[in-house]
């Protein structure tokens, strides 16, 4: 097991302070090692840096859904529209067909009603010529 002791120079309170990294433990390490010292503000400008990304991220993810909310909204809206107009377009529909049912069936009634006609008229045309022809 090894045992983990303490970095040179430091005592055992001055490590727990380290961890935090208040900006006089961090100016008093500058001068023991620098390299440390400058590695640790590289990574609080890193891990700000970080932050910041996130944070511009998440305001992204939240402006994009409450975007994509307010389309949805509009979307369900124009399909309720849609919907409406397809019912009206279906009745419309339904009785435009049942119009022309009752036209068609019209035409073929006055169809009928003048083969009659026709019929009759020939009828009569050959008893009035067979009539004119019994006289003469």
């Amino acid at each position: 097991m090894a045992d983990s002791t303490p970095p040179k120079n430091h005592s055992a309170s001055s490590i727990t302070s380290m961890k935090k990294n208040p900006p006089a433990v961090l100016a008093d390490m500058a001068r023991h090692d620098p390299k440390r010292a400058k590695r640790i503000m590289t990574n609080r400008r890193s891990a700000m840096k970080a932050k910041q990304r996130k944070k511009m991220y998440v305001s992204a993810l939240e402006y994009n859904l409450e975007r994509l909310y307010c389309e949805a909204a509009a979307l369900s809206a124009r399909l309720n529209l849609w919907m409406t107009d397809a019912l009206y377009i279906h009745a419309d529909n339904k009785r435009l067909r049942q119009c022309l049912h009752h036209i068609v069936q019209q035409i073929r009634l006055q169809d009928t009603l003048m083969d009659e006609t026709q019929k009759e008229i020939q009828d009569l045309k050959r008893f009035v010529w067979s009539h004119k022809t019994t006289k003469n």
